[in-house]
């Protein structure tokens, strides 16, 4: 196994990065990856106010394409009512990493949110799940609008200065690989066979 991690941005409202999320946790618990999984926001609202009409068929044509990617890997994804905004999920997720819950965390974010389960922007259903998986949820209300939401702004920073602009993203030395289906070519570029 490659000892350097692999870093990897997501938006927990994504549902590519839900099937890239869902094979790096995998690949992590047979040992032979590891990933260090950033969040990054992916601005969907300004596409769907520039020409509604164009983003619907857009949207409804990649929850079906990401629909073949995911049925063969078990994973359910029923598309959202309405545009989130995750920022507050994607602050639990540094929480949950800081608390070493990470992986449960992404993966019941995950599983919950594609059933919808979860409201991705309801700071109380994200402290519960944080609870359930484990974190010292009553922490994450004051790092949620303080530190948290400092970590996340210096990572959405952080990513662009490195050239992300979508998710997921998989960072393999200074070479980028943008979405799910590219993988396998980061992957190879780690080393990973």
């Amino acid at each position: 196994m490659p000892t350097d991690p692999i870093l990897l941005y997501i938006d927990l409202k994504s549902p590519y990065s839900y099937i890239a999320a869902h094979r790096a946790l995998a690949l992590e618990a047979e040992d032979r990856a590891t990933f260090d999984i950033r969040p990054y926001a992916l601005d969907i609202g300004s596409r769907a106010n520039a020409n509604p009409a164009a983003f619907l068929r857009r949207a409804r044509y990649l929850y079906r394409d990401a629909r073949r990617f995911a049925a063969p890997l078990g994973l359910t994804l029923k598309g959202p009512q309405r545009i989130y905004d995750s920022s507050v999920a994607n602050i639990g997720l540094l929480f949950a990493a800081e608390a070493g819950v990470r992986n449960d965390y992404i993966a019941a974010v995950y599983a919950r949110f594609f059933n919808r389960d979860l409201e991705l922007d309801d700071p109380g259903a994200i402290t519960a799940l944080l609870s359930d998986c484990g974190a010292d949820a009553d922490a994450f209300d004051a790092y949620r609008s303080g530190a948290g939401k400092a970590a996340y702004e210096s990572e959405i920073k952080a990513a662009e200065e490195k050239g992300v602009f979508a998710v997921p993203t998989f960072v393999v030395g200074e070479e980028l690989y943008w979405g799910q289906d590219r993988m396998d070519m980061a992957m190879a570029a780690a080393g990973i066979g």
